[in-house]
């Protein structure tokens, strides 16, 4: 299965500012990787990567029931490499059907691009 999403990131930019969004989608720690970034236009830049990602996560496992935004968080290795990792009843699903997601994100000057593999 396979599930690809694209946002505009000034459509992030623009909602960035409002905490009960971004508490809504995003984990804590990815809000504090998202911040951590010395300028607005990077920070929206990571979060609409994340969005993407998670977009594509869903549309990937569509036939399996991904509960919350906040059961999927995207970090990546020290070498830059995004990952994948699941929470609650999200996490028992992904675990009991033994399912690997990979995901690739990356983004230009207007958009962010991801897309998630299931193995």
């Amino acid at each position: 299965m396979i599930g690809i999403d694209i946002i505009e990131i000034d459509r992030i930019e623009s909602v960035i500012s409002n905490d009960a969004f971004i508490k809504r989608v995003f984990t804590e720690k990815e809000i504090q990787d998202c911040q951590s970034s010395p300028t607005i236009s990077v920070q929206a830049s990571r979060f609409a990567s994340r969005f993407a990602a998670k977009e594509a996560v869903y549309k990937a496992v569509e036939a399996i029931e991904v509960l919350r935004w906040q059961d999927i968080q995207v970090s990546n290795e020290s070498s830059g490499k995004p990952f994948i990792t699941f929470f609650g009843k999200t996490k028992q699903i992904i675990d009991d059907n033994k399912l690997i997601i990979d995901i690739s994100l990356s983004h230009s000057r207007n958009n962010a691009v991801a897309v998630a593999i299931i193995k």
